[in-house]
């Protein structure tokens, strides 16, 4: 059986699948129902969502994202670095249902 290089590393190691989408706008972001902290969502997929976020979140926390055409989404705080987040979706969701509008990426030059 062969394997890779990442999978010797880490066994635990899962291949992101779902496509991102670039995104900016701000939302809410629910930290275990304590309070709501400001965040600029970057990317979106079906399984997660990257975004900037002035307050630290802890790693391994449960919020949920105020998602537009969807309501307040459940997640996990996965990684978080100099002012970014990231988080996985407990539940995936339906980025046709979702009212965030993508952003165009820039050409390269």
């Amino acid at each position: 059986m062969k394997m890779k290089v990442d999978e010797a590393i880490d066994p635990h190691f899962k291949e992101r699948r779902s496509v991102r989408n670039s995104v900016e706008t701000k939302t809410q972001l629910r930290q275990q129902n304590l309070y709501n902290v400001e965040v600029t969502i970057r990317d979106v997929s079906t399984a997660g969502f990257m975004a900037e976020c002035v307050e630290p979140v802890q790693i391994g926390s449960y919020v949920a994202l105020e998602v537009p055409g969807l309501g307040p989404i459940r997640a996990q705080v996965r990684w978080q670095l100099a002012g970014r987040m990231g988080g996985m979706f407990l539940d995936p969701i339906s980025l046709d249902k979702c009212k965030w509008e993508a952003v165009r990426a820039e050409e390269p030059a």
